[in-house]
């Protein structure tokens, strides 16, 4: 017996540390001098690679850019590093923001859950080094949520770009070292500063890990200051709608029972707004979970209370299709605050939710907003919504969806040493019922927010002209 049992404690060992090593991330914490060593060998480039997230998770796709004369929008997956009998995925080209370059864009598809591949992209050299994407579980999964990486400072300088480019590693280098098993990243917007340099956007791709996280990155008011957006990223299911405008759209995306909808924030085109969420809802009616994720801060800490663009028009283009479509948690950030809300419905607080706590069959939705990497806020403010907040602005934190089949945990944890400051379970036994009465009349009476959004946004865009931009 004492020998069995030997073995069997043997035979778990062994499965745990397999599977422990299975999913490292390549997310070296490097000191300063080496992050500054790897940024000036990167820095005057251009063409380092965007991971994004796919339709759903059998699907990955790429972004990058490549000279525009010798660019192939092609990219080789296999499951070896020395990509015998890989399989080749075509893509597209489009211009980029300058004359020399185009913008490559392929999506990978077919893949299984728990896998390792390695893919290779064909760059100015030819094709680039095999990098590693391992594929986690396709049913329960966990998230990492960032918000407001900031890169950039709203300056051009190297220095600043370079101090930006390790916090931001610093950060997911600590979250991913706990957090082994995340299949991807979801930003709440602001991922670059001006929104206007092609330097911005090389820094924010520097970390090493971003070869193999995939990224789902949200617009916010900052990136919205230019057009660059448009040029580094490959997202799935993007809706353009029929009054956004310039670099305006939603998407969405699918992981396993989790419908992930992800709004343009910046636009007040309510209408197309509506719009996606009920696309994104009809196509996935058996979505167990609907988390959305924008920018600015809807019953968050700090001084989105007292801003009427946020606190009154952006309330009334939103929170009515987050209610009428019941969705259980929305990732916000803007305000540079880390919080979180009790259950929201109709703008009002419909039950505690409160730190640590489990809650089953909730009504309402939590509001979670994030913290910024690069450019933490000092302003504090209490909200009457707000169930949890955390206040020392100089420090970062991530968050975690953790999601297992019934039960969703949501653990935000300092940036530094991962020390947890707040969680929150919730429990899931019923479906989705968009159909009520309730649900109904919200859309009936969204028609007059839809004419209203029109008008706001035809007064929006003569005010951002007069300011030269989005703050």
């Amino acid at each position: 017996m004492k020998k069995l049992f030997s073995l069997a404690l043997s035979i778990i060992l062994v499965l745990q540390i397999s599977v422990f090593s299975f999913a490292q991330f390549n997310a070296p914490a490097l000191t300063k001098p080496e992050w500054d060593t790897l940024y000036n060998s990167l820095k005057d480039d251009n063409t380092l690679p965007m991971l994004c997230v796919g339709a759903d998770e059998t699907q990955v796709s790429l972004c990058w850019h490549a000279d525009k004369e010798t660019a192939v929008a092609q990219v080789k997956l296999a499951d070896n590093a020395a990509m015998d009998g890989a399989t080749t995925f075509e893509g597209k080209k489009t211009d980029a923001e300058n004359d020399e370059q185009v913008v490559c864009r392929v999506t990978v598809t077919g893949l299984e859950e728990n896998t390792t591949y390695y893919y290779q992209w064909y760059g100015d050299n030819g094709w680039s080094e095999a990098c590693k994407y391992e594929t986690k579980s396709f049913g329960d999964h966990k998230a990492l949520v960032i918000g407001d990486i900031q890169i950039g400072g709203q300056t051009e300088d190297t220095e600043v770009q370079s101090q930006n480019g390790y916090d931001w590693n610093s950060v997911l280098a600590e979250a991913l070292s706990k957090n082994p098993d995340a299949s991807f990243m979801l930003s709440a917007g602001d991922n670059t500063s001006t929104g206007k340099t092609a330097a911005e956007w090389q820094t924010l791709l520097m970390p090493e890990a971003l070869r193999e996280l995939p990224l789902a990155l949200a617009i916010g008011n900052h990136d919205k200051k230019g057009m660059m957006y448009n040029y580094y990223t490959n997202m799935p299911n993007e809706y353009y709608g029929n009054y956004f405008e310039g670099l305006d759209r939603d998407f969405w995306f699918r992981h396993g029972d989790v419908l992930y909808l992800v709004f343009d924030a910046c636009s007040p085109a309510a209408a197309d707004h509506m719009a996606m969420a009920k696309e994104a809802v009809e196509a996935n009616p058996d979505a167990k979970w609907r988390i959305g994720v924008m920018h600015q801060a809807l019953f968050g800490p700090g001084y989105s209370v007292l801003d009427p663009e946020t606190s009154i028009l952006l309330n009334a283009v939103f929170s009515p299709i987050y209610d009428s479509f019941d969705l259980d948690l929305v990732v916000n950030g803007h305000s540079h605050l880390q919080g979180r809300s009790h259950f929201i419905y109709e703008s009002t607080i419909v039950g505690k939710a409160e730190s640590g706590g489990t809650y089953t069959d909730p009504f309402g939705t939590v509001y979670l907003n994030t913290n910024a990497i690069c450019d933490q806020n000092s302003f504090s403010a209490s909200s009457p919504y707000t169930a949890y907040s955390f206040y020392e602005n100089d420090i970062t934190t991530y968050t975690t969806l953790d999601f297992k089949g019934d039960t969703l945990v949501i653990e935000t944890r300092r940036g530094d040493n991962s020390e947890l400051l707040d969680s929150l379970t919730l429990k899931k036994t019923k479906d989705f019922k968009d159909d009520g009465i309730l649900q109904k009349l919200h859309r009936f009476v969204y028609k007059f927010v839809e004419f209203l959004g029109i008008v706001y946004q035809k007064i929006d865009n003569v005010v951002v002209a007069i300011r030269g931009g989005h703050f």
